[in-house]
Formats: structure tokens, sequence, C-alpha cells
């Protein structure tokens, strides 16, 4: 915390002037901004991944890859729309520390000498936004985001159906009786209905539980 004396903000404790920050080189924002899109198209592809699971599994709609293909132009603009509210809520900080000289009392509060860093921050969000629009546009990129989340999908699948494989291995020495015979049927019919819905809400749910 810190106390004017004389000219600019001094901390309380020492009495000593509080002084700018040093200037954010132009290659750690740059670094951020890779970062940043990095992050984003692992977001995105991971997200897909999960639409694909839920359109196959729950709603029953046969891969193509025009659909994926619309499905992950969707996927990347919500991603960049994120970035653009990050972007708004960095404008509306600069707002309230333009007008503020003081110290933080914490690392939330900033002011008037976090103006750089925060400039920064809007910067690499609207950057990773316009990025990812450009993907979207970029019909090669999309093609290969549709292939990592297909890979990723069918992976999630395979060891899904490798686990119940191993739980059938498991209750192989079950003795099979006309009861068991007469169940097998709806045992069938709830392995596919439930336990692989089941999976593809899970997905669904770690998609949304993020946004």
């Amino acid at each position: 915390m810190a106390r004017r004396r004389g000219r600019g903000p001094r901390w309380l404790a020492t009495g000593r002037a509080v002084e700018p920050p040093e200037p954010l080189p132009e290659h750690e924002v740059e670094a951020a901004i890779a970062d940043g899109v990095l992050i984003a198209r692992f977001s995105a592809a991971l997200t897909l991944k999960n639409r694909l699971i839920v359109a196959s599994i729950r709603d029953e709609v046969p891969f193509s890859t025009e659909h994926a293909a619309e499905l992950a132009r969707e996927v990347l603009e919500s991603i960049a729309a994120e970035q653009d509210e990050n972007a708004l809520h960095a404008v509306d900080v600069i707002g309230f520390a333009e007008s503020d000289s003081g110290a933080a009392r914490h690392e939330h509060d900033y002011k008037l000498r976090d103006l750089e860093l925060l400039n920064a921050r809007r910067r690499v969000y609207r950057e990773v936004a316009d990025r990812l629009r450009l993907d979207a546009d970029d019909p090669e990129y999309v093609a290969d985001l549709v292939e990592q989340a297909r890979v990723k999908a069918w992976d999630d699948l395979s060891r899904e159906i490798e686990s119940r494989l191993d739980d059938a291995r498991v209750s192989a020495a079950l003795v099979v009786d006309d009861e068991y015979l007469r169940d097998r049927d709806e045992r069938m019919r709830r392995l596919r209905e439930f336990d692989l819905w089941h999976l593809a809400d899970q997905n669904y749910g770690r998609r949304t539980a993020r946004r």
C-alpha cells in the first residue's frame, strides 16, 4: 500500500516512491501472442473432438468432412469471441486504471503504472482472436483441425471399447445359463445406448464446464 507525499505515490512501509515498471520488451509480447494462439488452437482441437463424439453417438449424425469442417469453424469463432470479450474487459480495466495513480492493494488492483501491461494483454487477446478467424477462413487449416479432432475422438472411443472388452474377458468365467442368454440382448442394448451416451455426455460436459 502507498501514500502520497510530495509528487507521486509512495510506499507506506518505506516512504520510497513507487517506481514505474520496466517497459515490456516487444519480443515478450510477441511470445505471449504465440503462446495464446497455441493454447487456443489446442483448445479448439479438444472442443471439436468432443463435439464430434456428441454428434456421432448422442445425436446419431454420421461423420462427414463437410459437417466436421462446419463445426470446426463454429468452434474457432466461439473461441475468438471469448478473446474479444477478454479484450473488452481489458479496455474497461484500462479505463479505471488511467484515473488511479496509487499503488495496488492486491494483484488485480490495477493502477496507472500498469497501463503498459494492460494494453499488452488487450493486444494479445485481439491478436489471438484475429488469428483464429484467419484459421477459420483457411480451408487447409480447417481440414487439418478436423483430422486432429477425428483422430482424438477415435482414440477416446477405442479406449472405451477396449475397456469394455477387458471387462468382458474378466466375466468370461461366468456360467452362461438361460437367464444370462435372455438378458444378453438387454445388456448389449444398454452398453450401446447408455454407456456410449455417457461417454459423449462426459466429453460434452468437460467442454461446457470450461466455457
